[in-house]
């Protein structure tokens, strides 16, 4: 849930001081970002989607 947040808000705030307010290691958040980008689409998701 923080970790979202994170990613909606990185262009309002700054990811560092987000993390340091949420208590968020940001090399952990990083490494969240990574697994999500690399993470093939989930069908069903997008069945829930339409």
């Amino acid at each position: 849930m923080k970790y979202s947040f994170i990613t909606q808000h990185k262009n309002t705030f700054p990811v560092r001081l987000m993390c340091q307010v949420l208590g968020v290691d940001r090399s952990c958040y990083y490494h969240y970002r990574r697994q999500m980008d690399t993470r093939p689409p989930d069908p069903e998701h997008g069945e829930m989607l339409e």
